[in-house]
């Protein structure tokens, strides 16, 4: 019994030696050997990341310790990456890998309408991290201010200051394609400012979409009203009593491209069927004094008390036609 006793004995002061030295080790692993160190802003990130999953509390004081949590892990990052191994010929990588960090804290945290700041700020927030850089190893006041005017330096910046203006300027292309679509059913190969990978294909013209979405909408109400109902708003949109264009932007999302299309719509009645033609003009600004419209003819018929229609293809004004009637040069 005594032996047994002695035997259990030795195998928990065993476990607990080896207990102590898998702490010593995680100890020697995780705490930092001096106060500046990488370890200690990670330390208190991890601290923090806890403390905010596991706190009860209000919604804004978890973000703001999550963000502080954040803040720590970049500032931990940024001392790692600026020492061995992560010096690659002189130049630590520590400014573009704390820009990305940043930059993916402001992707989570900015609105989906600011998030371009995201990029933009990228390269920007590289050049003040070298110029910290550089300035915390210079010994002395005159070494910070040379090492800031180096032209090594100098282009540098300027480098990143240029890709910062591209991203502005991508953005900025972006927002008018957005607020104009009708851009990209141009031809854009001679353009040195924007890049397209898809052809020019008149589907994306706003106007377009405006005369499909008003045959979309014919075609539904021919198919759930009877005919005299269909005749009816007919005879109201030849009278300028109903707008098919206000119907179909209903259905699509309003840009400001809109308040530029002239949309004009005629009847021409026949024995039992109506003629509908559709023509949707461009009214914008131009850079050739040009016709830039599309045009579709659909058939309304009456069969058996209920209407049918039969729309053609749409049709864009010829390239080069001057409003004036007269030829011109191809539109590109």
């Amino acid at each position: 019994m005594m032996k047994q006793f002695l035997d259990i004995t030795q195998q928990l002061t065993k476990l607990t030696n080896n207990l102590l030295e898998v702490n010593k080790k995680v100890q020697k692993q995780l705490l930092p050997p001096k106060v500046v160190h990488w370890k200690t802003p990670l330390l208190i990130s991890i601290l923090l990341a806890l403390l905010s999953v596991a706190a009860i509390t209000d919604g804004p004081t978890r973000t703001t310790i999550a963000d502080l949590s954040w803040l720590s892990f970049i500032i931990s990052m940024g001392l790692l990456t600026s020492q061995p191994p992560f010096v690659i010929y002189g130049v630590s990588i520590s400014p573009w890998v704390t820009s990305v960090l940043v930059g993916l804290w402001l992707l989570v945290r900015l609105p989906p309408d600011n998030r371009p700041i995201a990029w933009i700020a990228g390269p920007l927030i590289a050049v003040v991290v070298l110029a910290a850089i550089e300035i915390w190893n210079s010994e002395s006041k005159w070494d910070k201010i040379k090492s800031l005017i180096q032209p090594e330096f100098l282009i540098l910046t300027l480098i990143h200051v240029m890709i910062s203006c591209w991203f502005g300027f991508h953005f900025l292309i972006q927002g008018w394609l957005q607020d104009y679509p009708s851009v990209l059913s141009q031809n854009l190969k001679e353009s040195h400012y924007l890049v397209t990978f898809q052809g020019p294909t008149i589907n994306r013209s706003r106007g377009v979409i405006i005369l499909n979405e008003m045959e979309k909408y014919l075609k539904n109400q021919a198919a759930t009203k009877p005919w005299p109902q269909i005749e009816q708003m007919l005879i109201d949109i030849d009278n300028e009593r109903f707008f098919l264009k206000n119907e179909a932007l209903k259905k699509i999302q309003i840009v400001p491209e809109d308040g530029s299309w002239d949309v004009k719509t005629s009847i021409v009645q026949g024995e039992s069927r109506y003629q509908l033609e559709m023509q949707a003009t461009w009214l914008g600004l131009v850079f050739r004094p040009e016709i830039y419209s599309f045009t579709q003819s659909c058939e309304v018929i009456n069969i058996g008390n209920a209407a049918t229609v039969d729309c053609g293809a749409i049709k864009r004004s010829k390239p080069g036609l001057k409003k004036n009637g007269s030829g011109g040069d191809s539109q590109v």
